[in-house]
C-alpha cells in the first residue's frame, strides 16, 4: 500500500478544503497526525480521525480526483485515548485553509493512543517522533497513571506501555515506571 507523507496529506487537505461545503472541524490521529505535526516521515496509508467525517465524504472524493491521491479518510469510533486529551488538542497551521480546521492530539496523548495498539509501525512512529519532537517521560507516566485507567485489558496496556518506555528510555527507567504504576494502584 502507498504511504503518504506530510506534504501529500497537506496537499490533499487543501483540496478537501476547496471542495468542502462549509466550515468543518477534523481531529486527525494516528500516523497522519505524526506526519502533519511532529516531523514523522514514515508516512501513513490513511487519515484516521476522531471526528465523524461523513459530512466531508463528497469533498474527500473531489480531492482524490483533483490531486490523484487515493487517500482514505475515516472516523475511528474506538480510539482509545487519555481522558483529557481533547483539552490539549493542537491546531495544525496549514496555510490557505478557509473552511477546514485541522487539530491533532498533543504529542504525548498521540503516543499514548498509539501504545494502546502498539503494532510494529506504532513503535516505529513513536521512536521517530521521539527523535523529531521529543517526549517528557514524566508526562508519559503522569498521564498513564491518571488518564489511561479506563482502557482494558489493563494488564496488556501496562505491558505495552512499559515495553514502549523501555524502547525510549531503557530498562532501568521502565522498571522505575512499573514500580510507580504499582504504587499508584492503577
Amino acid at each position: 500500500m502507498k504511504q503518504f507523507g506530510g506534504a501529500e496529506i497537506t496537499r490533499f487537505l487543501k483540496a478537501v478544503d476547496r471542495h468542502a461545503e462549509g466550515p468543518f472541524r477534523i481531529v486527525v490521529i494516528g500516523g497522519a497526525a505524526a506526519a502533519l505535526s511532529y516531523g514523522a516521515r514514515g508516512g501513513t496509508i490513511d487519515i484516521d480521525t476522531a471526528s465523524n467525517v461523513a459530512g466531508l465524504q463528497g469533498a474527500c472524493a473531489a480531492a482524490r480526483k483533483e490531486t490523484g491521491l487515493d487517500l482514505p479518510v475515516g472516523f475511528v469510533p474506538i480510539a482509545e485515548s487519555p481522558w483529557e486529551y481533547e483539552s490539549r488538542l493542537r491546531r495544525v497551521a496549514i496555510r490557505g485553509l478557509r473552511k477546514l480546521n485541522v487539530w491533532v492530539p498533543e504529542k504525548h496523548d498521540w503516543a499514548l493512543m498509539k501504545i494502546t495498539r502498539l503494532l510494529e509501525k506504532d513503535i516505529e512512529d513513536i521512536l521517530e517522533v521521539s527523535g523529531t519532537a521529543g517526549f517528557d517521560k514524566s508526562v508519559f507516566l503522569k498521564r498513564f497513571i491518571e488518564e489511561m485507567t479506563h482502557i482494558e485489558p489493563r494488564v496488556r496496556l501496562v505491558r505495552q506501555f512499559l515495553a514502549m518506555m523501555e524502547e525510549l528510555y531503557g530498562e532501568a527507567e521502565a522498571d522505575r515506571m512499573e514500580e510507580a504504576i504499582r504504587r499508584s494502584g492503577s
